[in-house]
C-alpha cells in the first residue's frame, strides 16, 4: 500500500487545513483496508484531537477497531488495531501498534491484513465473522 506523504510529515506546527487533509487521507486508507478485508458492515468515525488525547480516524467493525492516530508531537502518524466485544464496546482491548513502514511493502500489507482477520475473527472468503 502506498501511504500518503502527509503520514510522514512533521505536523508539530500544522494548522486546521493540515489536520483536515490528514483526516481525509486517513479515511481513504481505512476505506481501502475495509475493501481489502471485504467487510460488509463497518463504519469510519472521525474523533478530533482534544487536550492530551490525539485525534483519530477509526475503522470500526463488530469485532475490531483499526485506528490512524494523529499525534502532533511525533513526526508521523501511528496505526493501531484492537479488538472489541460488539458495537457497545467502545474502548476495546489494548492497542497494537503497527509500524507504517511495514504496511508499505506488499508482503507487510498482506501480513497486516491477515493479522486483522485473525484478531477480528473475519472469514477470508466472505468478510463475515466466523
Amino acid at each position: 500500500m502506498k501511504l500518503p506523504k502527509l503520514f510522514y510529515a512533521d505536523r508539530s506546527s500544522a494548522g486546521a487545513g493540515a489536520t483536515a487533509a490528514l483526516q481525509q487521507q486517513a479515511t481513504r486508507v481505512l476505506r481501502r483496508v475495509a475493501h481489502d478485508l471485504r467487510l460488509r458492515s463497518h463504519e469510519i468515525v472521525l474523533q478530533p484531537a482534544r487536550r492530551n488525547i490525539p485525534g483519530r480516524v477509526s475503522l470500526r467493525t463488530e469485532t475490531l477497531f483499526v485506528d490512524v492516530l494523529d499525534r502532533p508531537c511525533q513526526k508521523r502518524v501511528a496505526l493501531s488495531f484492537r479488538t472489541r466485544r460488539g458495537r457497545s464496546d467502545v474502548t476495546g482491548g489494548g492497542e497494537n501498534y503497527v509500524p507504517i513502514e511495514q504496511i508499505e511493502s506488499v508482503h507487510g500489507y498482506a501480513s497486516f491484513l491477515e493479522g486483522l482477520r485473525l484478531a477480528g475473527g473475519i472469514d477470508t472468503s466472505s468478510g463475515d465473522r466466523r
